[in-house]
């Protein structure tokens, strides 16, 4: 057998070797030529991005430390444009793993198509965990899909305060546009009602941000680098929450609205609005159904009716022209009209309540037991445009300035009003109307609950407030909201005092129209109301509206509430009810709390 000579041997190396690099070259020709512009993409985007770290929005308190708003995690899909390697792969691979519409993902990569490529576009919020698992389970189909944890928005007690809280919800296209937005993405959360949106500013936090580095399918294979986010600052409101419960209980299942506030500061301890809704919904991102549901609703469910709601006062309105027919010396305590039960006014007859009216009645009796022909004759000895002089100053049909968006104003009706509105003169008769609550005078719940803080603090009212003070994360007080004057009237006493024991015989006279709303432990002093509703759309009777303001304790005020029941019939029986839940559930509280101290004093 012929042996291999080295030279050989050395062939075979040098042909396995041109053989290896031929291959190579073919290779390199392969990533570098034929599929070069797809393999720099893949390179490029195995690289460093930077993620938003949503940072969590201030809680709210209520005035004894309560949480009645704060954050919880929440599981979100994101997808990023720049990751997907088969549009309609992802788009219909995700639209079946999770309850979501194909149509919506399109439109929500459409609102964010100006954002670059690598911009991650919230697809659905508070996704539930069998959703989490199905797409974890088939990330490798669906390119582009990520989950991320982050805080959301989270209302404990639900409906109840859900109209001075407010709700978030995702910015929308409009809103990316306002100025005031600028700083804003889509797929973020704003404020958009209640105190999430008057206080947008101080809740925010400020978002943090987080560097990854990610590979060709957007996965995050490490975190390079990290900054914390910086929560919202928080609300400590002035509202009582057990009050707030009490009430909410009282009218359950009941239309209308109720609001109490500090007499001495003008802090709102309570605000209630019926029916009401759950701003949860909003903050986990309300589905299409839930929302026609909602504006759909003839109840008008986001309507705040302490705020918002205008209606005629009702007997609520004669406490105004008692205090300014007195002040003019239009009347004094003696004055007496006679009432038998009706006014006869030009071609026709002005019913009091009483069907047998009331004799022979002064101004003491006559706001106790709401005599409609006293108030008849005062108002006409008035004229309209002095009625709209003394409830102009006390602030009726103004704006209170509450810290909450979209207060409407009231309606005052004088001479200079109807000839600019309908060009024609006011007639002695509207005044008839005008002087028990009715005809053309429109007022909301919180503008009467100044009526009543008005007459508790002799002459003087409060701006209304919810929040107490504003508090950083790490507890420092930024702002203290402190007590606003609306309106301050100098009052003769004697005057005053007149239409005060009026009102405190309203709830603890016999025969007074509330009467049987009084407390054995504290004097509430009152007024109630009943007042006209507009007939239905079939153009049947609607049931007249029931009102009550009032104020406790009698003798030194520290709240002035007012309530209202859409339809209740006698605010005696409908509304009064709940000015006392009110005043009982404080003063009862008052009473243990000073019990307990006179004991630990023994």
């Amino acid at each position: 057998m012929k042996e291999e000579t080295p030279t050989s041997k050395f062939k075979w190396c040098n042909l396995i070797l041109i053989i290896t690099m031929t291959v190579l070259l073919i290779r390199l020709w392969d990533l570098q030529i034929m599929r070069g512009s797809e393999m720099r993409r893949l390179s490029e985007q195995n690289r460093i991005r930077i993620k938003k770290v949503i940072a969590p929005r201030g809680i709210m308190y209520d005035r004894s430390g309560r949480v009645l708003a704060d954050t919880r995690p929440s599981f979100n899909v994101y997808i990023t444009p720049e990751d997907i390697k088969d549009f309609s792969q992802t788009v219909d691979g995700l639209a079946k793993l999770v309850d979501t519409d194909r149509d919506d993902i399109i439109d929500k990569l459409k609102a964010a198509s100006r954002m670059p490529p690598s911009f991650p576009v919230k697809i659905k919020s508070d996704v539930p965990m069998d959703e989490v698992a199905r797409i974890e389970a088939h990330r490798v189909y669906i390119p582009g899909v990520s989950i991320q944890i982050e805080p959301k928005r989270n209302y404990p007690y639900g409906e109840m305060l859900a109209h001075a809280l407010g709700y978030v919800s995702e910015i929308n296209d409009e809103e990316l546009k306002m100025k005031e937005y600028k700083d804003y993405s889509p797929g973020d959360y704003i404020g958009k009602y209640g105190l999430e949106k008057n206080y947008e500013n101080y809740l925010r936090g400020i978002d943090g941000e987080k560097r990854v580095e990610v590979d060709a399918r957007g996965r995050e294979v490490r975190t390079l680098d990290i900054i914390e986010p910086t929560a919202g600052n928080s609300l400590y409101l002035n509202i009582d929450m057990d009050l707030q419960m009490t009430v909410e209980k009282t009218m359950e299942n009941k239309k209308g609205g109720c609001v109490a506030l500090d007499t001495k500061t003008g802090g709102v301890l309570v605000l209630a609005s019926r029916p009401a809704f759950d701003p949860n919904k909003f903050a986990s991102g309300i589905t299409k159904e839930d929302w026609q549901k909602i504006i759909t609703d003839k109840s008008h469910p986001l309507q705040n009716r302490v705020t918002q709601g205008r209606y005629p006062p009702g007997s609520t309105f004669k406490i105004a022209l008692a205090l300014k027919a007195l002040e003019l010396g239009v009347i004094n305590e003696r004055t007496t009209f006679l009432c038998r039960g009706g006014f006869p006014f030009g071609n026709r007859v002005f019913k009091c309540w009483k069907k047998g009216g009331h004799g022979n009645i002064a101004v003491h009796r006559a706001i106790v037991e709401s005599c409609d022909v006293f108030f008849y004759n005062v108002g006409l000895k008035l004229g309209i445009d002095r009625i709209h002089d003394i409830a102009d100053s006390i602030g009726l049909g103004k704006l209170t300035g509450i810290d909450l968006p979209g207060e409407k104003q009231g309606l005052i009706p004088s001479t200079a009003w109807k000839k600019k509105t309908y060009g024609q003169p006011w007639y002695e008769g509207e005044t008839v109307s005008v002087s028990i609550g009715q005809g053309a005078v429109w007022l909301t719940p919180i503008q009467l609950s100044e009526l009543s803080a008005f007459v508790a603090n002799g002459g003087t009212t409060y701006k209304p407030q919810l929040v107490n003070r504003v508090v950083s994360p790490v507890g420092k007080v930024i702002k203290v909201f402190e007590p606003v004057i609306n309106s301050s009237v100098k009052l003769k006493k004697e005057n005053l005092k007149l239409v005060q024991d009026g009102m405190r015989g309203v709830v603890n006279e016999p025969g007074g129209t509330a009467y049987g709303s009084r407390l054995q432990t504290v004097a509430m002093s009152g007024k109630t109301g009943t007042a006209q509703a507009a007939s239905s759309e079939k153009g049947s009777h609607l049931a007249d509206h029931a009102w009550f303001i009032a104020y406790a304790p009698s003798e030194e005020p520290s709240i002035a509430m007012a309530a209202l029941v859409e339809h209740g019939g006698h605010g005696s029986s409908a509304a009064a009810p709940i000015a006392k839940a009110i005043t009982e559930g404080l003063f009862r509280t008052k009473i243990e709390v000073k019990e307990a101290k006179a004991h630990e004093n023994r």
